[in-house]
């Protein structure tokens, strides 16, 4: 009597445990896959041009914020643009030093790029 207790007592921890793994499966099918906060867009150019290196339409031109990020119905750009840390370092001169060693940075701040 005890060995047929025990068995299905058995049974029943492993049915409880194939129960709970499909259920567990049925869950994780049923989560979409994350996409972020942006839908998918196409990168542009500085004139508003879609820049898709993938079929080599427009690959060697520069992607422009202003045109992919700041397109209508996306974000605001001029807000963007105007915050403190966009703006860390506008309208001073780089030091003298920083200037030779770093010849593409405009300012001493994050404005002009990170030296």
């Amino acid at each position: 009597m005890k060995l047929i207790i025990i068995f299905v007592s058995v049974m029943a921890v492993l049915a409880g445990t194939f129960t709970i793994r499909a259920e567990s499966a049925k869950e994780d099918k049923a989560i979409p896959f994350p996409s972020g906060v942006c839908p998918p867009f196409n990168l542009r150019d500085e004139s508003g041009s879609i820049i898709d290196p993938v079929r080599n339409i427009n690959a060697d031109k520069p992607y422009s914020p202003k045109q992919t990020c700041g397109a209508t119905g996306c974000h605001d750009y001029n807000k963007i643009t105007e915050g403190f840390h966009f703006t860390q370092g506008k309208g001073e001169k780089p030091t003298e030093d920083m200037q030779k060693r770093y010849l593409w940075v405009t300012s001493p701040g994050n404005y002009g790029g990170n030296w």
